[in-house]
């Protein structure tokens, strides 16, 4: 630095090393900005593709089996923070947007949500036994959030249809899956032998004879045929149908839920089985046996504490009512 430079310190109170950096900086050419080194730029087209390869060939990839991966094949490493990015969009589907109808909150559906609770909450206060029932439906191959046919008909085609009843006291009472549709003659024919397997639980065991089978079922129009079944047996079967739009209030619908989700991991660890059809004639039979299987599985999942658990998870709603 010159004399002159030098003088600038001591008469604007400026430390010597700051003087000096500014005087290096104004001697010296602009730097050129020109953006992120291609060294430092790892997620790159090529790279950001290598894991959706990676789950096509095998869903039960995990992002540091990808990292390990990656660093193998193209000698890349990457954090699994950015694979996880990299993937944000493609693992998962939005599901679509549902417009709630008017008529759900209507006043005179609002009054027999609350008859039914209140009809409920009296057969659960003479110690009855209270099994939930309804039937769900297993798609045999199906995106998420789309539709399982495209014509709507009372005919689903040829997926599974589970039907089952389940209780806080025993668990599942009984269980059934059988592919088609359900039918009024279908669902009647259930409800016996749902009825019939309650009679033989230990739970109804305990209760004194005075004591009913309550079976909560939604309104669905298959469910007809069973109301003339509970006028039959009056002196042991009840029959309670929920209000229409009021699937919240039934426990067995967390029940298949979980049920589901079970079943999503047995067939993720066994993918490479429903790529092969084997002995079977067609793929949809090959497919229809192996959720068959994954059903039976997955059952013991239902279990008298989640059956419990379910039925606090509606109490929220009751409360609402």
């Amino acid at each position: 630095m010159s004399a002159r430079q030098l003088s600038v310190v001591p008469n604007n109170d400026v430390p010597y090393s700051t003087a000096h950096r500014a005087v290096l900086d104004g001697d010296c050419e602009p730097k050129t900005r020109v953006g992120v080194r291609g060294a430092r730029a790892k997620m790159t087209i090529e790279v950001t593709g290598k894991p959706e390869e990676y789950l096509d060939e095998d869903c039960r990839h995990t992002c540091e089996k990808m990292r390990d991966r990656l660093r193998g094949d193209i000698i890349v490493s990457v954090s699994t923070s950015s694979i996880q990015r990299g993937l944000q969009g493609m693992i998962y589907s939005l599901n679509r947007l549902r417009i709630w109808k008017i008529t759900m909150n209507k006043t005179e559906n609002k009054t027999k949500r609350k008859e039914f609770m209140e009809e409920l909450e009296k057969q659960a206060s003479r110690e009855d036994m209270i099994v939930f029932q309804n039937e769900t439906n297993i798609n045999m191959v199906i995106r998420v959030g789309e539709s399982a046919t495209l014509v709507r008909t009372p005919s689903k085609g040829s997926n599974l249809h589970g039907q089952g009843g389940v209780s806080s006291g025993t668990g599942i009472v009984l269980m059934r899956i059988h592919a088609g549709s359900v039918t009024q003659q279908e669902n009647a024919r259930f409800v016996v032998y749902l009825f019939t397997a309650a009679l033989g639980t230990n739970e109804y065991g305990e209760l004194v004879p005075s004591n009913k089978i309550v079976i909560v079922t939604d309104n669905a129009p298959s469910h007809s045929q069973v109301e003339m079944l509970a006028r039959e047996m009056l002196h042991m079967l009840v029959l309670l149908c929920l209000a229409p739009y009021s699937t919240m209030l039934n426990p067995i619908e967390g029940c298949w839920n979980m049920l589901k989700a079970k079943m999503r991991r047995f067939i993720a660890e066994r993918k490479e089985e429903f790529l092969v059809r084997g002995e079977y004639d067609t793929s949809c039979a090959h497919r229809q046996a192996l959720m068959e299987e994954a059903v039976e599985m997955t059952k013991p999942a239902i279990t008298r504490r989640l059956v419990w658990r379910m039925e606090c998870h509606c109490l929220k709603f009751h409360l609402r009512l």
